[in-house]
């Protein structure tokens, strides 16, 4: 305990230069080891660029049944995991899409896209050449949350709180309409340390990760039963 104690005294009397430049050598020892890993692919060499794909608008993510605030973050959060590890690539954002639709008069163009996907799996390719046109982009990228549900633990049952998450992500390219890449991403978060779920924000955000990973290097997951707990 006293060991602890001297440690925490250390780091806040540590000057604030010196607290900065431990964190980056750690956030930097850690990109390391996720290159060393594999898990980090080289922006010059990553999926994107093979197809091409300089430039992404984000469409408003669907999901039947959904809370409003589920489906922005699983927008909100795949953008920034996205944008974090490949500034490079430009994207518009949902809202931005919208307001670019509305004002050159296709909105009607998401609602055909996405219900004509949702009910016969086939791409309307007129709907998203109007859609990326309008954006001015090379792809389009849709966010369908499958599932989201969270669970209350007990105390009594000696049972924690529990997340479960499914998001389905497909990535199309406007020149020529075709899905050039699409992943169902999983995560489960079981707490052994309290009976309430994890925030939100985190179940989605792990799921988005993995997602702009499986994106950069071209992987495309169909099997979700996998389950990783904490």
């Amino acid at each position: 305990m006293t060991i602890n104690k001297t440690r925490r005294l250390s780091w806040v009397m540590c000057p604030p230069a010196k607290q900065l430049a431990l964190i980056l050598a750690f956030l930097l020892g850690a990109l390391l080891v996720e290159k060393a890993a594999g898990i980090v692919p080289s922006q010059a060499e990553d999926f994107l660029d093979h197809q091409n794909v300089s430039s992404i608008a984000v469409l408003p993510p669907v999901g039947a049944s959904i809370p409003d605030s589920v489906r922005k973050a699983a927008g909100d959060l795949f953008i920034l995991k996205l944008t974090l590890r490949r500034s490079s690539v430009r994207v518009v954002r949902p809202e931005t899409l919208v307001e670019q639709l509305n004002k050159a008069g296709k909105l009607s163009e998401f609602a055909s896209f996405v219900n004509l996907l949702s009910q016969t799996g086939v791409v309307n390719r007129g709907s998203l050449t109007a859609i990326g046109n309008t954006a001015e982009t090379d792809a389009l990228l849709l966010i369908n949350v499958l599932n989201y549900e969270e669970e209350k633990g007990s105390w009594w049952y000696g049972k924690g709180g529990k997340n479960f998450c499914r998001i389905q992500y497909s990535l199309f390219r406007v020149s020529d309409g075709e899905r050039i890449w699409q992943s169902l991403e999983f995560r489960q978060h079981d707490s052994k340390l309290s009976t309430r779920p994890y925030p939100m924000e985190r179940v989605v955000g792990d799921v988005s990760k993995k997602a702009v990973t499986s994106l950069l290097t071209g992987r495309e997951n169909v099997d979700v039963r996998r389950k990783k707990s904490d």
